[in-house]
């Protein structure tokens, strides 16, 4: 059901603080968890592709291919996730998967410090990769449960600060660690921030039903394949869910390739690029609450394609930097974008959504966008194998893809507008 044309001014006018306020405070542990759980994760995730290529030698190509398979075995355990979700519950899945992944991670990082052969590492990121499946989507529908429509944008941005909290924190520290002590040992801390993390989650209230839906329990068993189906045949879902699969493969770009880029091409030291890593975590911080409110003023439909050409206008900038500062501004301009995509889009999503099915629809957004999440290393190490000597023509090929997101999204949005002029027109 489509969200009120007005909620997101009223909201709006209403006070960030005081919106943030009146949140579920369930809302707010989910916040707190995902910013520990994310400042564990960029540790050393964000320096994973650099040690595979650079440490221990193999091509980007093949690091792509594992990142491919790793993030196919997510975009699968995501839709089985959430539809799961709507029928046991939200917490117990969200809950245990923290606690198991906690202990794959921390085996990934015993496997670096004995330089375990790659294979072991791949079969390693693949599981930690589905485990986080268990929780995103089952995250985003927890708190869509527990907000009223006109609390979306920022129920969603206070979930998109908590992450970028852990960002700003977890790649700056993360490179500075890997200067004192083997990276492998750096998983260990990781992994004790991912345990903090499930603690949290353990605290949550599962709620018994959402408003307008049905128990847990009583909700319908949905295939994939059925449930893809279903989404193939809803004209606005279709365009929501191609520009999600886009925005994910140009996305991606900036936490796979440009790491690799920066230190291979550019000659920039991993303590640097955990730097860049933090510029943006840092500016999600500084933008994130007035870019809540622009939203506010100009909704989601000016939001998702606007954004789309930040981040666009962000990668072309990479292909011009020589060095830091260039890094630098193109990070910052991605930034932005963000700030104004991630709470429109995750909104889209739940407005767009059965009410009954809320699980199910953001287990199916998130498989959409791990399928893009999965290719795009493996674009990015193409690229940078094939043409990455070449650098404005390399980051230009990316930013066309961010055309295409564009292009999308404003069709999308046309769309909403004329599904919602209907609404308006036929009320109930």
């Amino acid at each position: 059901m489509p969200t009120h044309p007005h909620a997101a001014t009223e909201e709006a006018r209403e006070g960030r603080w005081r919106a943030w306020a009146r949140l579920d405070r369930r809302v707010w542990q989910m916040m707190f968890a995902r910013c520990i759980n994310t400042m564990g994760l960029s540790l050393v995730m964000s320096f994973l592709g650099i040690y595979v290529v650079e440490t221990r030698g193999y091509p980007a190509w093949l690091y792509g291919v594992i990142a491919l398979g790793a993030n196919l075995g997510q975009s699968l355990s995501s839709a089985w996730a959430g539809d799961l979700s709507d029928r046991v519950g939200r917490r117990p899945l969200i809950t245990t998967s923290l606690f198991v992944r906690s202990g794959v991670i921390a085996l990934m990082g015993t496997q670096i410090l004995v330089g375990a052969p790659l294979w072991t590492l791949a079969v390693n990121m693949l599981a930690s990769s589905m485990l986080r499946g268990c929780f995103e989507p089952v995250a985003y529908a927890l708190v869509a449960d527990v907000v009223q429509d006109d609390q979306r944008i920022s129920a969603f941005g206070l979930q998109r600060m908590g992450t970028n909290l852990g960002w700003a924190i977890g790649p700056a520290l993360g490179g500075a660690l890997t200067l004192a002590v083997p990276y492998g040992v750096v998983f260990y801390a990781a992994a004790a921030g991912m345990l903090a993390a499930a603690v949290v989650t353990m605290r949550v209230v599962d709620p018994a039903a959402r408003a307008g839906g049905t128990p847990h329990a009583a909700r319908p068993r949905g295939e994939l394949a059925a449930a893809l189906r279903e989404a193939s045949r809803a004209p606005l879902l279709r365009l929501l869910l191609a520009g999600t699969f886009l925005a994910a493969l140009v996305q991606t770009q900036m936490f796979s390739t440009f790491g690799i880029y920066m230190t291979d091409e550019l000659g920039l030291s991993k303590a640097d690029v955990g730097l860049l890593y933090a510029l943006n975590g840092g500016v999600v911080l500084l933008l994130q609450v007035p870019a809540l409110g622009i939203i506010g003023r100009i909704g989601i439909g000016l939001a998702l394609p606007w954004a789309s050409l930040l981040a666009t206008l962000g990668f072309a900038i990479i292909g011009a930097s020589d060095g830091f500062g260039g890094g630098a501004l193109a990070i910052v301009t991605l930034t932005c974008g963000e700030v104004l995509f991630n709470p429109a889009h995750q909104t889209a999503i739940a407005e767009t959504a059965d009410r009954a099915r809320l699980g199910r629809a953001y287990g199916i957004a998130s498989f959409v966008q791990m399928v893009g999440i999965a290719g795009a290393p493996l674009l990015g190490g193409v690229l940078l194998d094939t043409i990455g000597h070449r650098h404005a023509a390399m980051w230009l090929a990316i930013a066309g893809v961010g055309l295409l997101q564009v292009a999308c999204f404003t069709a999308f949005v046309r769309r909403r507008t004329a599904r919602l002029a209907a609404t308006v027109q036929s009320p109930r």
